[in-house]
């Protein structure tokens, strides 16, 4: 462990909430434009930051240089991970490779599958079992990885897992906006099915406000969703897309802060599931201080909708699959 700092404004204010928020990767893209942003939130008290990058300090110096009223502590090591998440409420999990151009897949594959393997055991270690929140990619295999390794290690609570999917929902938010002229803080445009780009389906029949849209439209528009990663990839010269993937991630926090309330929240979330056909599955679902509820379900969806999903239960089926054999070959 290395030196933990504070930092107050002038004019804080004591917390009446107590929660401490674990940033598991936090050294990464990703990791540190999640803990700069969970930085600033009230109901944090506790933040703290852990990875196994030299540059973990560093991380930890940089994000105490901004003004807060919670105390911000950083572990650097897989020694130090257990101190790391004692005490966690919500545990958020934001380490491993992010896919680039020039790295093989079975590369990415192997550094994630690692990452998950260490942090999953400890993590069923703790008491209380803290809410788990995976940002990790392919989140369509690493969840269901996530949850095998805890069910071995015999403390596992599926209402308390989450594969991070809330960029799928605010992407497709902002593309409608700007497609019909239209404020995007206005707009709503449910996404359900995984979290790839063959198993992302935005229900435009459910959209609001609803605004007709003729076919090969609403293929072009789908596509766009399912490819927009790569899409910001390209244009960002390689880089991903860290902001927007970290601020869904603190959309996500923010939801489950305020169930932990005891207030009523709902996040987007790729969870145990087995009312579609498959044993995990995205979309909008409640939340409380328990952990998952009930997921949304949509009526009268399109035939293009109806085919779509077909087709990404499919695949979903694979991609789980696939999370428990590299497992077992890892």
């Amino acid at each position: 462990m290395f030196l933990s700092r504070r930092v107050f404004t002038l004019t804080s204010l004591k917390s009446t909430r107590n929660y401490q928020v674990t940033v598991l990767g936090a050294a990464n893209e990703i990791g540190q434009t999640v803990s700069l942003l969970l930085r600033g939130q009230p109901s944090i008290t506790k933040l703290i930051i852990h990875d196994t990058l030299d540059i973990t300090p560093g991380v930890l110096m940089d994000v105490a240089h901004v003004p807060a009223e919670s105390s911000v502590m950083g572990y650097k090591g897989e020694e130090t991970l257990d101190r790391a998440l004692k005490g966690s409420d919500l545990v958020i999990a934001t380490g491993g490779m992010i896919r680039k151009p020039g790295i093989t897949e079975e590369s990415w594959l192997q550094e994630n599958t690692y990452f998950i393997k260490n942090i999953a055991p400890k993590i069923s270690k703790c008491e209380p079992l803290p809410f788990l929140g995976i940002v990790t990619e392919p989140v369509n295999s690493m969840v269901p990885m996530a949850a095998e390794i805890m069910r071995n290690h015999g403390n596992f609570d599926g209402k308390k897992l989450f594969g991070i999917t809330a960029i799928d929902a605010l992407r497709a938010q902002c593309l409608y906006a700007a497609e019909n002229n239209l404020s995007p803080c206005e707009c709503f445009v449910p996404v359900i099915g995984g979290h790839s780009d063959k198993t992302i389906v935005p229900l435009l029949s459910q959209a609001i406000p609803r605004i007709n849209m003729n076919d090969q439209l609403i293929q072009e528009f789908t596509l766009r969703i399912r490819k927009c990663e790569d899409i910001v990839s390209k244009a960002k010269k390689g880089w991903s897309p860290t902001l927007s993937i970290s601020y869904s991630v603190l959309v996500f926090v923010r939801g489950i802060l305020e169930a932990l309330e005891g207030n009523p929240s709902r996040v987007n979330a790729y969870i145990e599931n087995n009312d579609f056909g498959t044993s995990y599955f995205s979309g909008l679902v409640s939340v409380n201080q328990n952990g998952v509820g009930e997921m949304q379900r949509y009526t009268d969806l399109s035939k293009y909708e109806v085919n779509l999903l077909e087709r990404t239960i499919e695949q979903l089926r694979k991609d789980i699959t696939k999370g428990k054999k590299i497992l077992e070959l890892a």
